[in-house]
């Protein structure tokens, strides 16, 4: 397990840095460290992005301030509570929303774990919104990889694994910092360094699943196997008709039994 910066806020956040590993986990894979250089990298360009549109509109509303205000009285007191305003704003985005997003980005990569169990895969990330998927070989359909760019540049990549009824399934909402959706029957382990080996590793689960027949009705497997000394019904019913006959025929060959008239 990697080290985790602050323990004490998890513990403000009740969220266990440990991994509760289920029963029988084969194998525990990480995200790989690109993959936190990768977010990092997604969350500068959000940040360069807003601070341009930022500058935009300040400019923008700077000069309409110029034209609607200037005729007034007090359009030096109004332009400088404009201006506190605009550098309060700034100083709490440069002071406080960089540094945190950034933070809340390493904590996510140092709390995502996967895990392969001899039944299941269970994918542990989030931390406002902590989310533990579980997912059972016998209903896996489907693995597949995914990589952008920027991913193929660092040479990490998604592994998608998808259950029945996921094309049906509406999405869930954004996870920190805008990763992608997921649906409901979709599991991601999410920047990996070696995307085929845990593709081939899952894929090799779900073989070992469904030839060992595991996950099928039990009545299958214990239904008893027709005895084939004990006679049909068919049979049977032959086999009575036959003795009746037989004993019809016996008593017709007897004679009838002699009734003695009854004394007057």
């Amino acid at each position: 397990m990697r080290d985790v910066p602050h323990e004490w806020l998890l513990r403000l956040l009740k969220v266990d840095p440990e991994p509760q590993l289920p029963e029988g986990t084969v194998r525990v894979f990480r995200a790989d460290p690109r993959y936190l250089l990768y977010r990092r990298m997604l969350l500068g360009f959000k940040h360069v992005f807003a601070l341009f549109f930022a500058v935009a509109v300040w400019v923008f509303a700077a000069q309409m301030m110029k034209v609607q205000f200037r005729e007034l009285p007090a359009a030096a007191v109004v332009t400088r509570i404009v201006h506190t305003v605009e550098v309060l704003a700034w100083l709490g985005f440069l002071v406080v929303v960089v540094p945190v997003s950034f933070f809340v980005v390493r904590l996510d990569y140092e709390l995502r774990w996967y895990a392969l169990t001899d039944r299941s895969l269970r994918v542990r990330e989030g931390i406002m919104s902590l989310r533990e998927k579980t997912m059972t070989f016998a209903n896996i359909q489907q693995v597949s990889i995914h990589q952008n760019p920027i991913q193929r540049m660092l040479g990490i990549a998604d592994v998608r694994v998808e259950s029945a009824g996921g094309g049906h399934s509406s999405p869930l909402k954004e996870t920190e910092m805008s990763e992608p959706a997921e649906h409901l029957h979709e599991a991601r382990f999410r920047g990996v360094s070696d995307p085929e080996a845990i593709r081939d590793a899952i894929m090799d689960c779900v073989r070992r699943h469904r030839d060992t027949g595991l996950g099928e009705p039990t009545e299958l497997a214990t239904s008893p196997e027709p005895d084939a000394a004990v006679p049909s019904t068919l049979e049977a019913a032959q086999e009575l008709l036959t003795e009746v006959r037989a004993l019809r025929s016996t008593l017709a060959e007897q004679p009838a039994p002699r009734v003695e008239p009854r004394a007057s």
